[in-house]
């Protein structure tokens, strides 16, 4: 599985009561795809899928598939904190659909020891059907993920765990990483924000929230990164980063299901407990939008 460019995280669209709105669900993938995508990633954080029932999950991604067959690539999120169930789910996936690898989060709650977190990794490792990337986001699941377990991880199983999605918002600490670790493991930025620092020292891509909506610019800007296009990259993060913190400003989803339904892909519900963007946000994301195309 190649990381390179411009990963998408799905939401996954809701109707106002709660069912999945599947024709919404359709539409964004054609829109994220056609405006350049290098891949998607199904199931995640902001695909709600802890909000979800195993067989809703499984209708969302063959949902995926029905649009794109394989045009491009599908990495699906299979997380927890219960490591044989996260292996259930793997296998279940992997019977079903033609995905290429998994994406799945350090165990949050219970919060395991550096050993805990090797060993939950490699047992999923050792017995996942398809290869994994870690994700690594200690500000939502109040767990960070240690570099030396990584690096430990990537030289133990370079053929299972092939990269990590970083949202540790500690670049410095991917840099140096980076150093140690195997030529084909793949550092991919989680975060929008920093996508372009990161990508410019050495990380081969970013999973985007904002690709959702504005996926054009934001393969753009991946693009300009992995050139050395500095000037352009300049320009377009200046552009595009008042609407990277919009994105965030009341939580992921809330916010970018907000950014879509100002730009008519699909609506904003979300499930409980997260409540849709607030009128004021949206509001923003309008003003923002309108400033982002005129200056484009």
């Amino acid at each position: 599985m190649n990381c390179s460019g411009l990963g998408v995280a799905l939401v996954t669209p809701f109707k106002q009561d709660g069912s999945l709105d599947e024709d919404s669900l359709r539409r964004l993938v054609r829109h994220v795809v056609h405006n350049g995508a290098d891949y998607l990633v199904a199931l995640g954080t902001t695909g709600e899928a802890v909000t979800q029932t195993l067989e809703e999950r499984c209708r969302t991604v063959e949902i995926i598939f029905e649009e794109i067959g394989e045009k491009v690539p599908v990495v699906i999120g299979a997380g927890g904190y219960d490591t044989k169930a996260i292996l259930h789910e793997m296998r279940v996936y992997a019977n079903n659909f033609p995905a290429r690898a998994f994406l799945s989060v350090t165990p949050y709650y219970n919060k395991p020891t550096s050993e805990g977190l090797f060993a939950h990794y490699a047992y999923l490792a050792e017995r996942s059907p398809l290869p994994i990337i870690l994700y690594n986001v200690p500000v939502r699941t109040g767990v960070n993920l240690p570099p030396a377990v990584t690096i430990r991880l990537a030289h133990a199983y370079p053929s299972k765990i092939i990269g990590l999605k970083d949202a540790s918002l500690d670049l410095v600490q991917g840099i140096q990483m980076l150093q140690q670790l195997p030529p084909s493991f793949q550092m991919i930025s989680g975060d929008d924000a920093l996508a372009a620092p990161a990508i410019l020292m050495g990380y081969v891509g970013v999973i985007s929230v904002l690709g959702n909506a504005l996926t054009r610019p934001m393969e753009l800007l991946v693009e300009a990164a992995r050139q050395g296009d500095l000037g352009e990259t300049r320009k377009l993060t200046s552009e595009l980063l008042p609407l990277m913190r919009l994105c965030f400003a009341e939580g992921n989803p809330t916010s970018i299901k907000g950014l879509l339904a100002e730009m008519g892909i699909t609506e904003s519900w979300t499930r409980l407990p997260l409540l849709p963007a607030s009128l004021e946000l949206r509001a923003q994301m309008r003003k923002a939008l309108e400033g982002f195309y005129a200056s484009a």
